[in-house]
């Protein structure tokens, strides 16, 4: 029986270990999006609330079932007073199969932010109201520093659900 000599498949599995490792350990990334780390939620009360900015998007998910297609709206706030930069954002869940298939969404898109691009997966699905245990997902920039009132975009491909 001939074939790929044995040395071959060890080092293809090595490699194949060795790449597991760097993408789980982060060192292997999307050139396209700014370094960053997810730092966890934050209650949001309903004065700061008034600091977030719509970002209305329009979300494509597909499925066994079907496309589906429509469009929602994610609130995000970039604060520039600590050392590094943080963006924090929230979606509410209030259109029941639809917000969550908007939820889906983000959970593969970007956040264009000025000339920056972050994975969307720190916004965070909710269904309470601002004041009531709303709690918005928050990002911390390692490189890059947007202006307070930066642009922002939501983009991305259709998904799976």
């Amino acid at each position: 029986m001939t074939g790929l000599p044995r040395w071959v498949i060890l080092l293809l599995g090595g490699a194949l270990v060795l790449f597991g490792i760097g993408v789980s350990q982060g060192w292997i990334r999307d050139p396209s999006l700014a370094k960053s780390d997810y730092i966890g939620t934050i209650d949001v009360s309903t004065e700061e609330q008034k600091t977030y900015r719509a970002v209305p998007f329009e979300w494509r998910v597909s499925s066994n079932a079907g496309s589906f297609t429509g469009k929602d709206t994610a609130w995000v706030r970039i604060d520039l007073s600590g050392e590094r930069p943080v963006l924090c954002g929230w979606l509410r869940l209030d259109k029941a199969g639809a917000s969550m298939r908007a939820a889906r969404w983000l959970s593969d898109s970007r956040l264009q932010v000025g000339e920056l691009k972050v994975s969307a997966l720190f916004i965070a699905p909710t269904d309470k109201p601002a004041g009531e245990a709303l709690y918005a997902g928050c990002l911390r920039l390692d490189e890059g520093k947007p202006a307070a009132d930066a642009p922002l975009k939501l983009e991305g491909e259709a998904v799976r659900e």
